[in-house]
């Protein structure tokens, strides 16, 4: 993002202030009294200047006191529609706080969840260490999770992050990142592709892969609310695996060279311990993937090849109890879809709610399978998911590179 996408007024105040040693950015609406309450209780950071960015129209009415290493200051948003989802919204506040940083000449920047939870003494000297001292460009975060928590996550955006970009890390569209200097201004690039408040999502961990910058992971005993409650699943699919497939159009000269992962160096502990979650009911999940199948293998029969729909009608006849998706068909559903979303063989919206189903029923696979496995079991699954789609990749490189004359 440069500069000129700045609002004026935001502009106009970071050209005046800086340089600045640390710039923490609230990625989100918070209360400034809040905020201010909890960046007094910080102690023990020695900055000497620390500026605390908030989306905001003016000023916290009670300042810090004089001695205090940290100013509270307010943000403009670029104007955005106010349909967008939290993600994209975030991911807006994200580039500016970035742009931001930029302008500050910051040599640190944090972009943080507006909840505050990472606004703590002990997080921040852990992101700064990974940074400062460690050379990390990119800190992400890897927060605990249950057993059934996050698997949007884990069964698409963060395997298929790894398999096309080489890099394993838990959470590649994060709400909490660390970033250095040169980090915040790859970020804070506003490219045609990544127009300003246009719901365009943030990939941190794709960016610094294009740039070959350091990232790093940072184990955090924190965890935010969720912002998907309320929401359709085929929106969260076109918004969250849609954006992801619209980087893999952007980058696909880079991705296509990327023959394997390597493991991302990760710092801290754990200090929380969280239990399996609820179980879950996996008959609604098999009842939509069983509906789907009734009512979509004409739109599936457009993306998906002849040997998958010949898989998933051997899965729509199998008992409940015994109903499987082999890791293999979920990640070459998943390959399939991209290329259709790359391809526009139909509405994207309605692409996105055809892969709905598909998606519930690896949901109902997996519960099934890790239902009676400690949570170490369960990681241990999602691994070996994750290694079936860089297994899988050729198979995703010769469909995009030959759409038309590829024969599965």
């Amino acid at each position: 993002m440069p500069k000129s996408d700045l609002e004026e007024e935001t502009l106009s105040e970071t050209q005046h202030t800086g340089p600045v040693d640390l710039l923490i950015g609230i990625a989100g609406a918070v209360n400034a009294g809040e905020l201010q309450q909890q960046v007094q209780q910080l102690q023990g950071y020695q900055g000497s200047h620390v500026v605390v960015a908030y989306p905001g129209a003016s000023e916290v009415e009670a300042a810090l006191p004089a001695e205090s290493a940290f100013r509270l200051m307010p943000y403009s948003l670029p104007a955005a529609d106010r349909s967008l989802l939290p993600w994209a919204i975030a991911s807006t506040a994200q580039r500016t706080i970035c742009a931001m940083a930029v302008e500050m000449g910051a040599k640190v920047c944090l972009s943080l969840h507006s909840d505050l939870a990472t606004l703590d003494t002990r997080h921040l000297e852990l992101f700064l260490q990974a940074i400062a001292e460690k050379g990390c460009d990119l800190v992400l975060p890897v927060y605990p999770s249950r057993k059934f928590e996050g698997l949007l996550n884990h069964s698409i955006l963060a395997p298929l992050t790894r398999a096309l970009y080489g890099q394993r890390v838990r959470f590649p569209l994060t709400p909490d990142f660390g970033c250095s200097a040169q980090m915040a201004a790859r970020l804070s690039d506003s490219s045609p592709h990544h127009a300003a408040g246009d719901g365009a999502l943030l990939w941190p961990s794709i960016q610094a892969a294009l740039s070959n910058y350091q990232v790093c992971q940072l184990r955090l005993d924190i965890q935010h609310a969720t912002q998907t409650e309320g929401l359709e699943l085929s929106t969260i699919l076109s918004s969250l695996v849609g954006s992801a497939f619209s980087e893999m159009e952007t980058s696909a000269a880079y991705w296509q060279r990327i023959r394997a992962s390597h493991p991302t160096a990760t710092f801290g502990d754990m200090g929380q311990q969280w239990n399996d979650g609820e179980p879950v009911d996996t008959k609604p999940l098999i009842d939509s993937f069983l509906l789907g199948s009734r009512n979509l293998q004409e739109v599936w029969s457009l993306v998906l090849p002849p040997v998958t729909l010949l898989e998933l009608k051997k899965m729509s006849r199998v008992d409940p109890a015994s109903f499987r998706m082999p890791d293999e068909v979920w990640v070459r559903i998943v390959y399939d879809f991209a290329l259709a979303y790359r391809l526009r063989t139909m509405n994207r919206g309605h692409l996105m709610g055809a892969l709905a189903p598909l998606y519930l029923g690896w949901v109902a696979s997996y519960a099934g399978e890790v239902a009676g496995l400690s949570p170490m079991g369960a990681e241990q699954r999602l691994e070996q998911l994750a290694k079936a789609y860089e297994e899988n990749k050729p198979y995703l490189v010769s469909r995009w590179r030959w759409p038309d004359r590829f024969n599965p």
